[in-house]
């Protein structure tokens, strides 16, 4: 399985890394969460986009470099173990990104459902909303395939991203031309202040999907320079990709129009535009989303089964010896995201798996922070302290939002983060007593 042109070889080159990348970030990001971000930051969307990419850069930088500075390649949980030896900081951070994966996946499914129940154009079927049947319908797709071991291809997904990313793309192309044709494009710069920066935080999770690439690196030639290439290159085309859409949905579009539509249906504005291109981004929005879908399980699947090798997560949830993703554990992932995905609105959805991410990636941050003084990698200190201090300002920003404008969301992300942390406390005890058993056991 050569890449196209890269190498050789059997594994995949900087060209896959960079689709899958793209794909990841773009895939369901652009489609799930734009219209929160608009809600929040109106005309300076762009802006926010653009104070986002450099702190969510900043944090790629550090995750390169604990890369090269670790043996035992495999993301977060294995650079604070290996470079740290603080197993529970790995559990707090392995149980974070696990729940924020369910989130980011409802996030999809909802968009999935959303974008559906557009282009069907019924909104319930038998009293119920359709927008549910279809977020739940295509988890089970996912699930079902996930179980019959065809799970997420990355040759699939390398030619997906062409789809993904240049339908939309496109997109904010011809609003460009259209708006530049028609003298309605405006920079917003009159209304610079905190929201732009708390739409940064909010959308912060458009951003998470180049963290994928590092939990199977196996895929790759030569992973540390492939993901170091890939990551650098992807994270930039996404966010123009992000930028220059923001940008032209809130310049053509009418105030009341971006004001009414937080959700998905916010692209749809390309109907003011053209039908056919609306008919387009519905459709990109479902194959997107439904693809990010796929990859995202696929990859939370095999992350779950590497964290109950590592008595990170309980054993129950699925055999970490499995060829593939464990069965019991894509069943477990799908019945809670699903459930995220039923019983959640967009907007708790988005902003929990927002903070989860900041967390993680503010944390991966401060870690390089500690290795720069290292023989074996050299790392400038500047990328990894501005991803601190971005990170911090951002969940501080997230949470103040959270808490003065949408309480309820709030105290759903408080509960779910102490339902989290109190199992996982119950967990990690219950290992260390096995454990102390054991020892006696031993010496008896």
């Amino acid at each position: 399985m050569s890449d196209d042109g890269d190498n050789g070889d059997d594994g995949f080159g900087v060209g896959t890394a960079v689709a899958l990348g793209v794909g990841g970030i773009v895939g369901g990001g652009i489609y799930a969460a734009i219209g929160i971000v608009v809600a929040a930051a109106g005309i300076l969307t762009w802006f926010a986009y653009s104070l986002a990419t450099v702190v969510v850069c900043c944090c790629a930088y550090s995750y390169i470099k604990l890369n090269d500075a670790t043996d035992s390649n495999g993301g977060s949980v294995t650079y604070i173990e290996e470079l740290t030896g603080r197993s529970t900081v790995a559990g707090i951070v392995g149980w974070t990104l696990v729940v924020g994966y369910i989130g980011t996946m409802a996030m999809y499914a909802y968009a999935f459902g959303m974008y559906g129940q557009m282009l069907i154009g019924v909104e319930y079927v038998w009293g119920l909303p359709i927008r549910q049947f279809l977020s739940v319908g295509v988890l089970a797709i996912f699930i079902g395939l996930n179980l019959l071991g065809a799970g997420s291809s990355a040759a699939v997904e390398r030619y997906l991203v062409f789809v993904q990313a240049g339908i939309i793309a496109a997109f904010g192309l011809i609003g460009l031309w259209y708006g530049a044709a028609n003298y309605q494009l405006q920079f917003g710069f009159s209304q610079l202040g905190l929201n732009p920066i708390l739409a940064a935080s909010v959308g912060f999770v458009s951003f998470e999907g180049w963290q994928l690439l590092f939990y199977d690196q196996e895929q790759f030639d030569d992973p540390d320079e492939t993901l170091a290439k890939g990551v650098s290159i992807s994270i930039p085309i996404a966010a123009a990709i992000y930028i220059l859409v923001g940008f032209v949905i809130t310049t053509l579009l009418p105030e009341e129009v971006v004001a009414a539509q937080p959700e998905p249906a916010l692209l749809y504005g390309a109907l003011l535009i053209s039908k056919w291109l609306a008919l387009a981004v519905g459709l990109a929005g479902l194959i997107s989303t439904a693809s990010a879908i796929n990859s995202t399980l696929f990859s939370e699947a095999i992350f779950a089964k590497n964290l109950i090798g590592d008595d990170i997560l309980p054993h129950e949830m699925g055999d970490p010896d499995a060829d593939a993703a464990p069965k019991r554990t894509v069943l477990v992932i799908g019945a809670l995201t699903a459930a995220f995905a039923v019983l959640g609105s967009l907007e708790a959805v988005v902003e929990f798996a927002s903070l989860a991410f900041i967390v993680v990636f503010g944390t991966m941050s401060a870690l390089a922070l500690t290795v720069r003084d290292s023989d074996e990698v050299d790392v400038n200190p500047i990328p990894p302290l501005l991803g601190v201090i971005g990170s911090a300002a951002f969940f501080v920003m997230l949470t103040w939002y959270l808490y003065s404008q949408l309480p309820a969301v709030f105290w759903l992300v408080v509960v779910i983060a102490a339902v989290v942390f109190a199992v996982e406390a119950v967990y990690f005890k219950r290992q260390t007593l096995s454990e102390g058993v054991n020892a006696v056991e031993k010496r008896i």
